[in-house]
């Protein structure tokens, strides 16, 4: 290798290694893993990710399947979960660890995501505008390591997204100036592939930027015709449209498996305050949920302000480019902009997702300035004053570099004190070794192949999806791409906040934990109707108890009965209309009880009379006014403040935990949750009891004709099923297209029920064999329109290749043509 490669061998060298570098120090400042205490796994690394990247290497190891789990709110389609948060190539990087060191595993991931966003975007700043290497370094290192970046760390499967995107620009440069479209449909195809969310953002911006490169050629001295507009639009949209084809094995799927969900309903006017958007453009201003993460270091900010005041570039394209950086700051700020960049749904935090494309048009108007320096006309004194001290240029551009170093490492390190903090690894490691050893247990003394488990308890912090990485079933699901006529069934029979996109199992419901097989629960004393066990006592104080009227998997109802439940009404007024539709016949499982009133002091309290026999419960009732954001303190008779009204915590709550044959007198209270604040207006509580004859009547009528399952696997269920009469099978798993059942290898319709948050099948009388097998809606039909995709890429290979050759072969391909 000469020398000249050797050198550009050694400047890519240290473009990819420079930002990983700059991660190692900022650990070993902050004292984070893996060079310090503090975990990485902040927030939803911590609350949902972690897990899935361990179910994800069970799945690169053989184990479960990737169409669907039942480890997640009474099962789901897990391709949505695959595409959202896995499909990242670098995922396969947690091959390479074992199950104890996959935080490892995510800090490398993330280190070589660093290390590739540097390289896509040196290159296209590079390619793009000509900048020399020192300059192109600068600035795309401050495009990796700009606010958003480093406080989206925990967000890695978000970082694919910079990679792809400077790359997609390059795209639309090319097919504005030479009309080439299959590097877009290529890259598109990737785009979506890799991270199904983060592609809707990018491509959505795509069709804003192309016409932003549209401009700058036309104001740049291109002469185009109405024609030649027209025919970039059509390519520009035939790669679009093309690079969906290539990935539609994924896309179709995927789609198909996010319908039904949705956000928040709420649109805010604004998503933070005007001193908060200021703040955005400062250095180490940025707060949580309230800073848009709008600064890039100081570098580019000076670049870009220059750009906007230089003559070099046409005042037109200035105008245009300050409102397009404009459009995209608001996009981050106004509420019904967020709306449309998120997918036409609210965020639920991290509400600033889009401020990475405002780094990215901030930055390339920075470059843009420093292209337009270099071409424009100069004296020749003026260059030949430039070239007299090559070194000392050399000298200033270093010491550029290394200002910007500072500049973006100090800025880090104040957003990293704001997000890795109060969570240690070595917290993390003991609370996952203590859970697999309980796991251990249960599965040791119960060989059912059905059964659920859940805790009222979880990692410090949050944690939703334990069951998908310990390999239990579990009612809690916090994902945005889980089953949503499953979520809104829970949250509607009390486990949950009703209108949230997930569900937290906070307190045991027993006759719903019945109904739904959940026969073990953690929690802190052993539940009313539940019974202690003999498996290890969790560090924190909870115990795992057994539910001795759990139901199996499937269970006879009254074929000619609605499987439906009314709207409105509370969840004891549901579950009521639940349990009569399973029956075939009007049942009161909850009776409303007489609590009295006496409030002081900003407090909410109730005096509550439980009957004999009966397990009493409360549910809060929130304020019209009161938004998923205004929490109070629930207590019962003292006991510890529970955090009621806030996200997903609206729960049905016991207010007696033992049930005995007299009556007996509660107290609850509500009180404001913040400090000198105050309970919300409206707000109030339902108090309802359990009729433990009544339920266990109607659960020994339900236990005679069970469907026990000898085969229940993620997308598989088995088993022998005998039927006194022709009856409808109610089957606990959320009704969803990707099923198909058969009755002694024949085929029979699975049918949705209660809002398809249950599914059922007819069944005739006799013994019969029950098989249930899932393939993740639109797979095959994806699989389809991707070869008709490679198909169309491969023949217009063929054909410009052809034609081509043919151009190259004709007589007069090299005389001058008579047309200027």
């Amino acid at each position: 290798m000469n020398k000249n490669g050797c050198r550009t061998l050694l400047f890519w060298a240290v473009c990819f290694t420079l930002p990983i570098a700059m991660l190692a120090v900022q650990s070993v400042w902050a004292g984070t893993y893996p060079f310090g205490a503090q975990s990485f796994l902040a927030d939803d690394l911590r609350y949902q990710y972690i897990d899935f990247f361990t179910w994800y290497r069970s799945l690169l190891c053989g184990q479960g399947s990737i169409f669907y789990s039942f480890a997640q709110g009474m099962g789901s389609n897990t391709w949505g979960l695959y595409s959202y948060y896995l499909a990242s190539p670098f995922n396969l990087v947690t091959l390479l660890f074992d199950q104890n060191h996959l935080t490892l595993a995510i800090y490398v991931i993330v280190a070589l995501k660093l290390g590739c966003m540097q390289l896509a975007m040196t290159w296209y700043l590079k390619k793009r505008f000509s900048l020399s290497p020192a300059w192109a370094l600068t600035l795309g290192l401050c495009y990796t390591w700009s606010t958003w970046t480093v406080t989206n760390l925990r967000n890695p499967l978000w970082l694919d997204a910079l990679i792809i995107l400077p790359l997609a620009a390059w795209c639309c440069h090319r097919l504005i100036i030479g009309g080439s479209f299959a590097p877009l449909a290529a890259i598109v195809a990737i785009d979506v592939i890799t991270c199904w969310y983060m592609a809707y953002i990018t491509l959505l911006f795509l069709c804003l930027f192309v016409l932003f490169e549209l401009a700058d050629h036309i104001t740049s001295g291109a002469r185009v015709s109405a024609r030649w507009v027209a025919g970039r639009a059509g390519r520009f949209t035939f790669a679009i449209v093309l690079g969906l084809l290539l990935s539609s094995w994924t896309f179709v799927p995927t789609v198909l498996a996010m319908l039904g969900g949705s956000g928040s309903s709420q649109i805010s006017p604004l998503a933070t305050t005007p001193h908060a958007i200021l703040l955005g453009f400062l250095p180490s201003q940025w707060a949580p949920d309230a800073v848009p993460q709008f600064f890039a270091g100081i570098i580019p900010l000076v670049l870009s302000a220059c750009f906007f005041l230089t003559p070099k570039v046409d005042c037109k394209f200035r105008l245009l480019s300050f409102a397009c950086l404009a459009f995209m700051a608001a996009s981050s700020i106004f509420g019904a902009l967020q709306f449309v960049w998120c997918g036409m749904r609210v965020p639920n935090g991290f509400y600033s997702r889009t401020a990475f494309l405002f780094t990215f048009l901030l930055i390339w108007t920075a470059a843009h300035y420093l292209y337009a320096r270099a071409t424009a006309e100069k004296s020749e004194e003026e260059t030949a004053r430039r070239l007299v001290s090559p070194i000392a240029k050399n000298a200033a551009l270093t010491a550029l570099l290394l200002f910007a170093c500072v500049d973006l490492g100090l800025n880090a390190h104040s957003a990293w004190e704001k997000i890795y903090y109060n969570y240690t690894q070595e917290q993390h490691n003991a609370y996952v070794e203590e859970a697999d050893v309980q796991l251990a247990q249960i599965k040791q003394a119960d060989t059912d192949p059905f059964y659920r488990f859940d805790k009222t308890y979880n990692r410090i912090g949050a944690s939703f999806n334990e069951g998908i990485s310990h390999g239990f079933n579990q009612l809690s699901s916090y994902s945005s791409a889980n089953s949503p006529a499953a979520i809104r069934f829970l949250n509607s029979m009390g486990y949950s906040s009703v209108g949230e996109f997930s569900t937290v199992y906070a307190s045991p419901v027993l006759a719903m934990d019945s109904l739904l097989g959940v026969r073990y629960v953690g929690a802190r004393g052993t539940p009313a109707g539940y019974r202690a066990t003999g498996i290890e006592t969790p560090s924190n104080g909870a115990s795992i108890s057994y539910n001795p009227y759990a139901l199996s998997l499937g269970i006879s109802v009254d074929a000619n009965y609605s499987l439906a439940i009314p709207n409105g009404g509370n969840p004891f007024e549901r579950q009521n209309a639940l349990f009569s539709a399973i029956t075939g016949s009007t049942v009161e499982l909850y009776q409303k009880i007489d609590a009295t009133q006496h409030d002081a002091d900003g407090r909410l309290s109730w005096t509550v009379d439980v009957p004999a026999n009966s397990i009493g419960y409360a549910y809060v009732v929130r304020g019209e006014n009161a938004g998923s954001y205004s929490p109070v303190s629930f207590s019962v008779d003292g006991g510890p403040l529970i955090k009621e009204g806030w996200r997903f915590s609206n729960n049905v709550r016991e207010v007696n935990s033992q049930i005995v044959e007299s009556a007996t007198t509660h107290t609850v209270n509500i009180d404001p949750f913040y400090e000198g604040g105050a309970v919300p207006a409206g707000t109030g509580c339902l108090f309802y009891a359990l009729n433990m004859d009544e339920f266990t009547r109607i659960h020994d009528s339900l236990s005679q004709a069970q469907f026990v399952p000898n085969v229940f696997e993620d997308g598989h269920v088995c088993g022998i099923y005998t039927a006194a009469r022709d009856t409808t099978l109610l089957l606990s798993i959320p009704y969803d297209k990707g099923w198909q059942a058969r009755v002694d290898g024949s085929e029979v319709p699975i049918s949705p029920a209660f809002d398809k948050g249950m599914s059922s099948i007819p069944v005739s009388t006799g013994s019969h064999t029950i098989e249930l097998t899932y393939r993740s809606p639109g797979f095959t039909a994806g699989l389809l329109l991707t070869l008709v995709g490679c198909g169309t890429m491969a023949f217009i290979g063929i054909w410009t290749v052809r034609r081509r050759r043919r151009n190259d072969a004709s007589p007069t391909a090299s005389a001058p043509s008579l047309r200027s």
